[in-house]
Parts: structure tokens; C-alpha cells; sequence
């Protein structure tokens, strides 16, 4: 979601969630398109590692980032898990979106031959 689209997207006054939907579908449905078969993995691990280091950014330089960094204890801890879980669940989105994408490119090739 990029701490530059979250911005974007608080302006305009979407939910962060969804938007985080709609980009893992897109960066899927783009990846599943043009790698083709397999291209789930990959999906899965783009969104994944682009989601980490955004929430990694987000943490060490945004001022809410700081604050929670500083309270600690659980509450960090219940933070720490809900962002695992947002990024495990655009992840899986992502992948679908790419296996999705990947299998109706492959039935448009088998239907061409």
C-alpha cells in the first residue's frame, strides 16, 4: 500500500483495508499475467516483502509509528500480530489474483492453438 498511497487514499477518505485489497488483486492479476504459470509465488512474496518493509517504514518514521515503538509490551505485540495477519491476508489475495490471472492466460493460449 506505500506510505505515499496511504496518504492518497486517506485523503480522498477510503479505507486503508480495502485499498490494500484492491492493490494486492492488481499487483496479482499483473504478475499472474505476465510470468504465467507459477506466478503465485511470486505474487505472494512481492506483496509480502513490499508490505514488510512498508510497515517497517511506517513503525521506525512515522509519528504514530514512534509512539507505539515506545509504549511497548502488549500492546505492540497485539499490533505486531494484527500486521502480520493484514500482510499474510493481501498476500494470499495477491496470489489468488495471480493464479487467477495465470490460468485464464493459459485457457486463451489452449483455446488459440
Amino acid at each position: 500500500m506505500g506510505l505515499y498511497y496511504s496518504d492518497f487514499f486517506e485523503f480522498l477518505g477510503l479505507d486503508p483495508t480495502y485499498v490494500g485489497i484492491i492493490s494486492a488483486v492488481i499487483v496479482g492479476t499483473l504478475i499472474g499475467k505476465n510470468i504465467g504459470k507459477g506466478s503465485g509465488k511470486y505474487a505472494f512474496f512481492t506483496i509480502f516483502t513490499y508490505n514488510l518493509i512498508d510497515w517497517i517504514l511506517v513503525f521506525l518514521f512515522t509519528s504514530d509509528g514512534k509512539l507505539a515503538l515506545q509504549y511497548g509490551g502488549i500492546a505492540l505485540s497485539a499490533l505486531i500480530g494484527f500486521v502480520l495477519i493484514m500482510i499474510f491476508f493481501y498476500s494470499i489475495i495477491g496470489f489468488f489474483g495471480a493464479f487467477v490471472a495465470s490460468s485464464l492466460k493459459r485457457n486463451k493460449q489452449d483455446e488459440g492453438l
